[in-house]
């Protein structure tokens, strides 16, 4: 595998997709989940080609567009892991990690591969972010 030249900054694998279209996506989300049960190929497909950026503005305008929570949606038509890896897709990064935090140290011992996934892999900005979801998280 080759190495990133130095002083390179790594950039993740998910661009935003272009002529992106909020409303185009939040409907098309809508369309995979009504009726008897959903299409989840269409959501996995249009989830995972969008970036967090674009994810938080689906939801913004599938609340405009049907007054309902996106997020509550996903979770009332997809079920197991395949509804845990939608849902925190569709979350900001800083939430997901807090979530996963918690998650992690919960119950009889603490899930240290995750901490240390979490807690080394992250910029400065990216654990101040974490630091205040985490805070709204106990707020809850």
């Amino acid at each position: 595998m080759a190495k990133p030249a130095q002083g390179a900054k790594y950039r993740g694998s998910i661009h935003d997709f272009p002529d992106f279209d909020p409303g185009q996506d939040a409907e098309a989300l809508y369309n995979a989940m009504k009726g008897f049960g959903s299409d989840k190929e269409a959501i996995l497909e249009l989830i995972t080609s969008r970036s967090n950026r674009q994810r938080q503005e689906i939801c913004q305008s599938y609340k405009s567009l049907y007054g309902k929570d996106l997020i509550a949606d996903l979770k009332y038509e997809l079920t197991g892991k395949f509804e845990r890896l939608i849902v925190n897709l569709m979350r900001p990064l800083a939430y997901c990690d807090a979530k996963e935090i918690k998650d992690a140290l919960a119950g009889i011992g603490t899930d240290e591969k995750c901490l240390i996934e979490i807690l080394a892999s992250r910029t400065n900005e990216q654990m101040h972010q974490l630091v205040a979801a985490t805070c709204t998280r106990q707020g809850n």
